[in-house]
Order: structure tokens, then sequence, then C-alpha cells
């Protein structure tokens, strides 16, 4: 079945009270949501145990067969099918010998009793052998349908975080100190007074 045939059968139960002209209203109870919400998350959970795990195949069955699945990073179609994520993680574990999937802030929003969305902040930490590694870290969206009693991932999209730390760089065997610091006002005030002007300092 596919992402569009599955997304219409978790809206029924919101578009019946309007078709049924005053009949028995068949809207998910909030019991029957907070039981999306619940189960959907521990999927999620599971997924992020199996990647810690470098369990791939595990991981792997968390990615929906339906022809409609695509995963994006930065706003730009990465994975178009369940088999290209796999590949995509199975390579990430060839070369890794420890990884650290953390997820914080993670909110799970029911959209019907089979469909719900998800998002959160992550880090990703990989470790190397006779390496230091790296890790990467961002935002993350994930849309989750139910398909055969199992909660499943049939979009996604991951976005990374902007760099703000210190850095140094070398010019000239010079070192530089770079530091990221906001913008306010009085930097282009500063810069409309001109104090290095010789008016100024008349």
């Amino acid at each position: 079945m596919s992402i569009r045939e599955y997304a219409l059968r978790a809206l029924v139960p919101v578009a019946l009270p309007f078709l049924s002209l005053g009949c028995e209203s068949y809207a998910p109870s909030p019991e029957a949501l907070a039981a999306t919400t619940r189960e959907a998350r521990a999927a999620i959970e599971a997924y992020v145990d199996a990647v810690n795990a470098l369990d791939v195949d595990s991981a792997g069955t968390f990615y929906s067969a339906a022809g409609d699945f695509v995963w994006l990073e930065e706003g730009v179609i990465r994975y178009r099918s369940a088999r290209e994520s796999r590949e995509s993680l199975a390579g990430l574990a060839q070369m890794a010998s420890s990884a650290t999937l953390t997820l914080s802030d993670l909110t799970v929003t029911a959209l019907g009793p089979e469909a719900a969305v998800a998002s959160c902040h992550f880090v990703q930490e990989i470790g190397m052998d006779g390496g230091a590694g790296f890790s990467f870290s961002g935002a993350m969206t994930i849309v989750l349908l139910k398909e055969d009693g199992r909660w499943l991932f049939v979009s996604g999209h991951t976005s990374s975080s902007p760099a703000q730390p210190e850095a140094s760089a070398t010019r000239g065997g010079d070192w530089l100190n770079v530091r990221v610091t906001p913008w306010t006002p009085a930097d282009d005030r500063q810069k409309d007074l001109n104090t290095d002007s010789p008016l100024y300092q008349q």
C-alpha cells in the first residue's frame, strides 16, 4: 500500500463526522491518539538502539518499502527508497568502529491512528579504528506510518546545525582567531560614526 493510501486511511476517521450528516462520530479517541504517540516514539527509540549497536539488519527494517519513500538532507532529496537508505547505513557501519546517535527534544504528534510525525535535535558521533572519528548534529523530522503492525519511516529530513564555535586558521604564517558573534544595531551605528575619520576627531 502506498504512502498516499495510508495517509488517506489515516484521514478517513477525521473526515467521517463531516460526511455522516449527524451520524455517530468516528474521530479517533484521545486514548487512541495517545497510543499512537507512544508506539511511534518506541519505534524511533528502537531504531536508535539498532544504529548505536551498528545492527544494520535491524535498523534497516525501519525504512518503509513503500514506493513513495523519500529522505532529504539539507533540503535535497538524498534517498528515494528504503534500499538506498539501507545501503548508506551499511556503508557507514563498515567504516565505523562505534556509533552514538543521541536524540533530544523528541516530540511525537499523532496524525491519526496509523500516522505520526516526529521532530528532534540529533547528534551523531562516529568512531573509527585508528582515527579520531567525526560527528555532526542538527534537526530531524520523521513521518511514520503503521504498516502490518509496525511503525516505519516513510519520509524524513535532516538539516545541519550552523557552525558557531571558535575556529583557528592560518594565513601567511600568522594565526587568526575567528569568533562568531551576533550582530547588533550598534555595529552599524559605530560604522556610521567612523571614529577613525579626521572629521570625527576634530
